[in-house]
């Protein structure tokens, strides 16, 4: 009988070790085995109060304080060459009155979510990849955004995490053991992303638009937010936007210019805030 338990479990891990990310994904989507990363509490904290008039600014910066690195990151991203301040902002209470309220909310959430979904180990090398240009194409996104005068923060949370499926594969592939080269790993990505963002975005209860920039189905409702996204994701990558997507948004050329003339600033910034 234990010879028999043995070669079963070696059958096993012979045919967990044959498998490829591919298949790893699939398993664990099928299953419902997916680890999710946990959105950590003092992200949900601050998006919580700067949404609440009610609480506002003091509770903000309170939440910020409570974690010195959290905060460490959020005043360095503070003084980046994007927000252009010619005076050290050198506290989270500071940079709420020279920034304002959603802006250093969206920094704090911006640096927790980067704790939760980066720093775990495995692939690094594609996360911080991952990372970097979620992080450029927020800034693109808000830049737009900006310009047409729609809501920045929203903005920049859907141009974050409209690829938010890729650190959710990784971390599935990490913890697999399965081998996995470049081209394999971007065809898990390719076939399942859109789904293992939409499990995280349900996960931690984000937002409609947001949930529609993941999605990336042009959505009536929410078309706006995601062509924005669509073009942000185009630029930061250094690529034409395209020209449905502009068309939707009823970008002029000249507007376009206007922001893509931004991508050493938005460059700068990525630096700081990675």
């Amino acid at each position: 009988m234990q010879a028999a338990v043995s070669t079963a479990a070696t059958s096993s891990d012979s045919r967990a070790r044959a498998a490829g990310p591919l298949e790893a994904v699939e398993a664990a989507l099928a299953a419902g085995a997916v680890d999710l990363p946990v959105l950590p509490k003092v992200a949900h904290e601050v998006m919580i109060a700067a949404r609440d008039p009610k609480r506002g600014a003091a509770e903000v910066a309170r939440a910020i304080e409570k974690d010195p690195a959290l905060c460490a990151t959020v005043l360095r991203a503070a003084n980046s060459a994007m927000f252009g301040s010619t005076v050290e902002i050198v506290s989270a209470r500071q940079a709420v009155l020279r920034l304002g309220l959603l802006e250093v909310a969206t920094l704090a959430t911006t640096a927790a979510m980067r704790s939760a979904l980066v720093d775990h180990g495995g692939f690094e090398q594609h996360m911080q990849a991952w990372w970097r240009d979620a992080l450029a194409t927020a800034l693109f996104a808000k830049e737009i955004a900006r310009l047409r005068r729609q809501a920045v923060d929203s903005a920049f949370l859907c141009g974050l995490l409209r690829e938010v499926g890729v650190p959710v594969i990784l971390r599935v592939l990490s913890r697999s053991r399965v081998a996995s080269d470049a081209a394999a790993v971007e065809a898990a990505l390719a076939r399942h992303g859109r789904t293992a963002g939409l499990l995280l975005c349900d996960a931690w209860q984000l937002t409609a638009p947001v949930r529609a920039a993941i999605a990336d189905v042009p959505d009536p409702k929410y078309l706006d937010h995601v062509c924005t996204a669509r073009i942000a994701a185009a630029l930061a990558r250094g690529q034409a936007a395209a020209a449905d997507d502009v068309t939707a948004l009823n970008l002029y050329p000249e507007e376009l210019e206007t922001i893509v003339a931004m991508a050493s600033t938005i460059a700068a910034t990525v630096e700081s805030m990675a």
